[in-house]
């Protein structure tokens, strides 16, 4: 059913159900999502449902919708509350509930209950819930999830000005979102490759220095080899001369020995005259 005919439709049936629509409009120069208010009737079905169900919960709706209309949301929160007992799974009620969400804050229940709203056969339903659901995780700062809601509300009704803007905005946003972290992600990337740097110099000094004491220890082992060799071949050199001296002194000692049985046979063989 065109739009036209819908919008018709509510100013025609002045009670029922309706749901809210958030739209985007600019605000200045700066690039924002803001929202308005667009009461829109729902399908003929949820009227011919109403002698089954009686009048309490279409009752509640409007009730509901006015006090979103006044900006009391928690109040609207209530009202919509209250009707789901007589409705528990309608797409309408839930994209209801869901826009007094996200005007009262509660972003993630919005996202849940928006999504539910998108089990349904209305076309025009479906592509108000994809795009604020889009609007919702934007105010989530949730760009990447946003800029799929806008365009799968491109891909139903591709000449959606709103959709198109907020999406050219949330990528605008994601990409600024996105430079801070890469920002980040490249000062710690630097930073591990200067830790790298740092530790593979801590290595090379490490081995440098390991290497000197290898030579040095190897130095020092070499001396202390050539001092006992040394001590050895000095030991070995005094002991031949120790040798020596002991032979010589065996030798004089003989000599002397020799000299004085000589002596004491000289003097027992003497033979002269008395005086």
């Amino acid at each position: 059913m065109p739009m036209s005919r819908w919008r018709q439709m509510g100013r025609n049936l002045l009670s029922g159900f309706s749901f809210v629509r958030l739209r985007r409009t600019p605000f200045g120069t700066r690039l924002t999502v803001l929202t308005y208010v667009c009461l829109i009737a729902l399908t003929v079905f949820a009227f011919t449902v109403v002698p089954a169900y009686g009048e309490g919960h279409v009752s509640l709706v409007k009730k509901g919708n006015e006090a979103f209309k006044k900006g009391d949301y928690k109040k609207a929160l209530e009202y919509y509350h209250s009707a789901e007992t007589d409705l528990p799974e309608s797409p309408e009620l839930d994209y209801n509930i869901a826009g007094a969400l996200h005007k009262d804050g509660g972003y993630e229940e919005a996202v849940d209950k928006y999504t539910k709203a998108l089990n349904t056969t209305d076309i025009n339903l479906e592509t108000s819930a994809h795009y604020n659901l889009g609007n919702t995780y934007f105010r989530m700062e949730d760009y990447q999830n946003a800029i799929k809601s806008y365009e799968e509300t491109l891909k139903i009704n591709p000449d959606d000005m709103d959709a198109k803007y907020n999406l050219e905005l949330a990528r605008k946003m994601l990409k600024e979102q996105m430079e801070p972290q890469q920002q980040q992600q490249q000062q710690q990337q630097n930073q591990q490759q200067q830790d790298q740097q740092q530790q593979q110099e801590q290595q090379k000094q490490n081995q440098q220095q390991q290497q000197q004491e290898n030579q040095q220890q190897q130095q020092e082992q070499q001396q202390q080899q050539e001092q006992q060799q040394q001590q050895q071949q000095e030991q070995k050199e005094m002991s031949k001369e120790d040798a020596e001296r002991i032979l010589n002194a065996l030798r004089d000692d003989e000599q002397d020995i020799q000299k004085k049985i000589k002596r004491r046979v000289k003097a027992g063989s003497y033979s002269g005259n008395d005086w």
